[in-house]
């Protein structure tokens, strides 16, 4: 039996796809949790329960089928089967806590039409490698119960009621597929390979973006912004490693359901309300700026690869005569990012960790990764300069003991515009989704002992804001002075590295890791161009 949304009279999708589902004939709602049971069971003793926050959307049961059809999702990333779609057919529809999760209308994001596609990118190795999965188990009987059906092949026609789905085959599928937006027709739209013949370049375009932050900059870096269609609007399903934009963009429900007490909600069932019922909103972006010599030195290879043709023959597989160590660390000159751009500890730590066997440990690779390097301790030879908002004019970072000398030891220097790097590490509190405030979170040389005391108040909400602490010069016969960690609201901030180790002059911008050269900069501040739309939940707008 199909799962139905109601429809107006012009709407053009076409026969929904089937669910199967459990049959519930009576149904309450306590404590947190539908309970039902079967015809002639008794309520009391339940058949099953399914909590309110694993709910993803309420549809009216097809035409001759009375009630409604719950959509939940519960989760065992350890198991075989890490997620499970449960369908519900209820009779009558609990208003109180079910009215918000039902669907009205097809979003207009989603129906399919002439001028506009849907295309859902699988990331097969984002995070722990479980995207195939859930778009396997979950997205896709999702989108059929609302009349969508997938294909593969790159030169299918775009029909109402058909989307594009691409499973990612190389690091650089994401970026060639976004390259291939705007600079050929329709079929290059919904084709990763881009090598489609159409004419007319589709008004709009939503991509279901199966990944992490990994994936969203690959897009940024590869979509451009010269492209002539509109910038595409990306529905984000967490399935990354840290996720910070998705996080951070979702910051607010986590919030009020943690006040209710379901501090336990799945991002993965936040990510499927806001592709079912979110608004599109620019996403704002930065440009990250280095001085000459800088190199890649770790990146997705999809932007490796767009450096090495940029600076080469410009057909995508670089210059022929390109020597190995320009293919393999390619000179750069900017990055577009969407999160953080930082130098110090942050970038070491994004650098260090970015090996096979640490990422084969998930998010716990950064903690295995942290260990070592504050083991080191190393102070960060460098001196900093904001032009703060509404200034014209460059000022340094002071030193804690000097009215005019610059600071030229730092342990972490981080330019972000979202609130959070992970689910519960708050790096910059007073930021708020789609914001477009560049924020600068900074402090001296410490000890790892002190540095593991900001972390660890970072995760505690954001805690890190205005701590302070004594530490002592080394000069004035070792003077006790007051030191702390430095928040600032930034319009641009650049960083001047003075370090003759290589190892130490690493700066990351959403992951990529560029290394300067001794004396060499990074620029950071706030672009107006815009690349790409996101959906959000309505509330955050």
């Amino acid at each position: 039996m199909a799962a139905q949304v109601p429809r107006t009279a012009a709407d053009s999708q076409p026969a929904l796809g089937t669910a199967p589902y459990d049959h519930a004939h009576h149904v309450k709602y306590q404590d947190g949790e539908l309970v039902w049971a079967a015809q002639g069971g008794d309520i009391e003793q339940p058949q099953g329960r399914v909590k309110r926050d694993d709910i993803v959307v309420v549809l009216k049961a097809p035409e001759g089928t009375p009630g409604y059809l719950i959509y939940s999702l519960a989760e065992a990333p350890e198991g075989e089967q890490p997620f499970k779609l449960s369908v519900l057919l209820a009779p009558q529809l609990l208003e109180e806590p079910l009215a918000e999760f039902l669907l009205a209308d097809m979003p207009a994001h989603l129906a399919v039409q002439a001028s506009h596609l849907l295309h859902v990118i699988v990331s097969t190795r984002s995070g722990t490698g479980q995207a195939t999965a859930f778009f396997d188990h979950v997205l896709r009987p999702l989108l059929a119960a609302l009349g969508l059906e997938a294909h593969t092949e790159p030169d299918h026609p775009a029909v109402p009621g058909s989307y594009r789905v691409s499973a990612t085959q190389s690091p650089r599928t994401v970026r060639d597929f976004a390259r291939s937006l705007g600079a050929v027709g329709t079929s290059g739209a919904t084709s990763v390979s881009g090598n489609g013949k159409g004419s007319n370049v589709p008004a709009a375009l939503t991509i279901v973006l199966l990944s992490g932050d990994g994936g969203v900059i690959d897009l940024l870096n590869g979509v451009g912004s010269s492209s002539s269609a509109a910038p595409p609007t990306v529905a984000l399903l967490p399935l990354g490693t840290g996720n910070a934009l998705f996080h951070s963009l979702h910051k607010p429900l986590y919030s009020a359901a943690e006040v209710a007490g379901a501090s336990g909600q799945s991002p993965l069932v936040l990510g499927l309300r806001t592709l079912l019922r979110g608004a599109s909103a620019p996403l704002p972006t930065f440009r990250a700026s280095f001085s000459p010599g800088s190199r890649l030195v770790a990146a997705p290879e999809g932007i490796k690869a767009a450096v090495v043709a940029e600076d080469g023959d410009g057909d995508g597989d670089g210059d022929a005569h390109a020597s190995d160590d320009e293919h393999d660390h390619p000179p750069i000159d900017h990055l577009v990012g969407a999160i953080v751009a930082s130098y110090g500890f942050h970038a070491s730590l994004v650098w260090a960790s970015d090996t096979t066997a640490y990422r084969a440990h998930g998010a716990k690779r950064f903690g295995m990764a942290a260990a070592e390097l504050l083991k080191e301790a190393h102070a960060y030879a460098a001196t900093v300069a904001v032009r703060r908002p509404g200034s014209t004019e460059e000022e340094l970072l002071l030193a804690p003991d000097s009215l005019n000398k610059p600071r030229k030891e730092f342990t972490y220097v981080l330019a972000t515009l979202v609130s959070s790097l992970e689910r519960a590490f708050t790096i910059s509190p007073a930021s708020r989704p789609l914001d477009g405030q560049l924020r600068l979170v900074h402090f001296g040389a410490v000890d790892g002992e002190r540095t593991m005391d900001v972390m660890r108040a970072a995760y505690r909400g954001g805690e890190h804001v205005g701590m302070r602490w004594t530490t002592q010069t080394q000069s004035d016969g070792g003077k006790e002075i007051e030191d702390g960690v430095g928040y600032d609201a930034v319009d641009e901030v650049r960083v001047t590295v003075q370090e003759p180790d290589p190892r130490w002059r690493k700066v990351c911008i959403d992951g990529t890791i560029v290394e300067l050269e001794d004396g060499g900069w990074m620029a950071v501040a706030r672009s107006a161009e815009q690349r790409l739309r996101v959906l959000v939940d309505p509330s955050v707008l």
